[in-house]
């Protein structure tokens, strides 16, 4: 890449730091550890995201993300595919622009934007573990 085409920040103001989107055409999700927060308001302001997925929880949370809205073809197992899904994306304008104009909805419909279910199934999740205490059940041992 030309290194005019670089642009650096400082750290911003929220709302300054999200209309940066505007100027991106792809988002690269950084490695071996995720974006996580920035990957999703990247995502959330209609910024396509593409990532390398590694072997660790850490380096898989834009994996996870992708897959949860829909756009796994946007994970790259390789070094060289990462390389080639971001290079191919933007190069078609089409595609970042059909992606672009359906990225918030994509995600509200997500289950990453879904709170009900996600506090559902933490509260079954606790549920499960003080029965299995309450039976009896190992207690977790610290770290």
């Amino acid at each position: 890449m030309a290194p005019e085409r670089i642009e650096l920040h400082d750290r911003q103001p929220f709302l300054d730091y999200l209309r940066l989107h505007g100027a991106a055409d792809v988002v690269l999700d950084p490695f071996p550890y995720t974006g996580g927060t920035t990957t999703c308001h990247a995502l959330w302001m209609g910024v396509p995201v593409v990532t390398l997925a590694g072997e660790t929880a850490s380096s898989r949370g834009g994996a996870s993300l992708l897959h949860a809205i829909g756009l796994g073809a946007l994970v790259a197992e390789t070094p060289d595919e990462y390389v080639d899904i971001a290079a191919a994306l933007a190069r078609d304008a089409f595609r970042l622009a059909e992606l672009r104009a359906g990225m918030r909805n994509r995600m509200a419909a997500s289950p990453v934007m879904d709170a009900g279910r996600f506090a559902r199934n933490l509260e079954d999740a606790y549920r499960t573990m003080w029965v299995t205490w309450c039976k009896g059940g190992t207690r977790p041992r610290p770290g």
